[in-house]
C-alpha cells in the first residue's frame, strides 16, 4: 500500500472525513519531491482522493505532480480549504482555527510513517548525502591546503559548492567553526581566522530531503590532547556500528557509544542521533533520555554522531545510515581522517 492509501485508510479508521496540510515538509513527504512554494495538500477520505491546492503563480508548474494517487487544484480562499476540514496537523497556524469546528490531530500517524523510507524517499536521500560528502572533502582539502581562511569562508565555499552540485539550500545552518569555538556544538562560523582545529557539520536538500554529515580535521597535530579525544570519540562512533541493525534500542545503542568514551562520556552532552527525512531532525531521537525507548526498524534512516566537548575543544564525527535487518548501510562517505 503506497503511503496516500495508507494515510486515507488511516482517516477512515479513525472517522476523520478531510484532513488538510499546510506544513510544507509534511507536503514534501507525500509527494516524495519538493513542493510548490504554496501549496496546501487535502485528503478526502469520502471520497478517496488527495488534492494539492497551490496559487494560480505556481499552477502550471504543479501539473507535473499529478499522479493516480494526486490531483492539481487552484486555491481559492482559505474557508473553502477548511470546510468541512476535521483532521489537521499540531503545527497548523492558529490564524486557521477560526474556520474549524470539530477536529482531530494527525500527527502523531504522518510521525510514524515518516519513520521508516520508502524507496524514491531513499535515493533523494542518498544523492543529498553525496552532495554533502563530496562538500565536506572538498572543505576538508580547502582548509588544510590554505592559510589565513576565516570560518565564514570556508563555510561560504561549503554552501557554494552543494548548490552547485543540486542542493536546493543547505538542510540546515552551516557549521563551520574552529580552535575554542568548536566546543560549542552548535557554534555558528565568523570571520574569525581557522586555527588548530576545524569542525564542519554540514547538509545538504535534495527534493527535500536532508543529508547530515560532520567532520573534524585536526590542523595542528602537535596538540596531542586533540588527537586524543579524536580517537576516542572515533572508537565511540565505531562501537556503535558494530551493534547498528534493526531491533536494537535507541536507548542501548546511545549508551553503548557512551561508555565506550570512558572518563569522558560526562563530556557527551547530547543524544548520539536523531533520523533524518524531510526534515534533519526526525523521529527516532538515538537517547537514552527519552522517556519511551524505541527499537530501530528496518527503512529507518538516522545519524550516529557521538562528541566530546571540553573547555578548551570539541570534537565531533557524524555519519549518516539506512537501518537493516542485519546491520546497516552507510549513507554517507567522505573520508574519515585518521590520526
Amino acid at each position: 500500500m503506497d503511503k496516500f492509501q495508507e494515510f486515507l485508510e488511516y482517516l477512515k479508521e479513525n472517522d476523520i472525513n478531510k484532513a488538510v496540510i499546510t506544513k510544507k515538509e509534511t507536503i514534501n513527504y507525500f509527494l516524495e519531491k519538493y513542493p510548490p512554494n504554496f501549496s496546501m495538500l487535502i485528503f478526502d477520505s469520502t471520497k478517496d482522493i488527495a488534492t494539492l491546492q497551490v496559487s494560480k503563480l505556481d499552477f502550471e508548474m504543479a501539473k507535473e505532480y499529478k499522479n493516480k494517487n494526486l490531483d492539481i487544484e487552484l486555491y481559492e480562499s482559505f474557508e473553502s480549504t477548511f470546510n468541512g476540514c476535521d483532521g489537521i496537523e499540531d503545527s497548523l497556524s492558529i490564524r486557521f482555527l477560526k474556520f474549524l469546528k470539530d477536529y482531530k490531530l494527525i500527527s502523531k500517524k504522518i510521525e510514524e510513517m515518516r519513520e521508516t523510507k520508502t524507496k524514491a524517499e531513499l535515493e533523494n536521500i542518498k544523492k543529498a548525502a553525496k552532495i554533502s560528502d563530496n562538500a565536506i572533502e572538498y572543505a576538508t582539502n580547502f582548509a588544510l591546503e590554505n592559510d589565513n581562511l576565516t570560518e565564514n569562508q570556508i563555510a561560504a565555499e561549503i554552501e557554494y559548492f552543494m548548490k552547485k552540485n543540486g542542493s536546493i539550500r543547505p538542510s540546515f545552518d552551516t557549521i563551520a567553526i574552529s580552535d575554542k569555538k568548536t566546543r560549542l556544538p552548535h557554534g555558528m562560523p565568523s570571520n574569525d581566522i581557522v586555527k588548530n582545529i576545524l569542525l564542519m557539520d554540514i547538509g545538504a536538500l535534495y527534493e527535500g530531503y536532508c543529508s547530515d554529515i560532520t567532520r573534524t580535521v585536526i590542523l595542528d597535530e602537535n596538540i596531542k590532547n586533540y588527537l586524543e579525544i579524536y580517537n576516542i570519540v572515533n572508537s565511540a562512533k565505531k562501537e556503535a556500528e558494530k551493534n547498528l541493525k534493526s531491533g536494537i534500542s535507541v536507548k542501548e545503542l546511545d549508551l553503548i557509544a557512551r561508555e565506550q568514551m570512558g572518563e569522558f562520556k560526562e563530556y557527551f552532552i547530547h543524544s548520539l542521533g536523531h533520523g533524518v527525512g524531510v526534515e534533519i531532525h526526525e523521529s527516532p531521537a538515538i537517547s537514552s533520555k527519552i522517556k519511551e525507548d524505541v527499537i530501530l526498524k528496518e527503512g529507518m534512516v538516522i545519524t550516529i554522531e557521538p562528541g566530546i566537548y571540553t573547555d578548551e575543544f570539541g570534537v565531533r564525527i557524524e555519519d549518516l545510515y539506512l537501518v537493516k535487518k542485519n546491520g546497516f548501510e552507510k549513507l554517507s562517505n567522505a573520508k574519515i581522517l585518521e590520526y
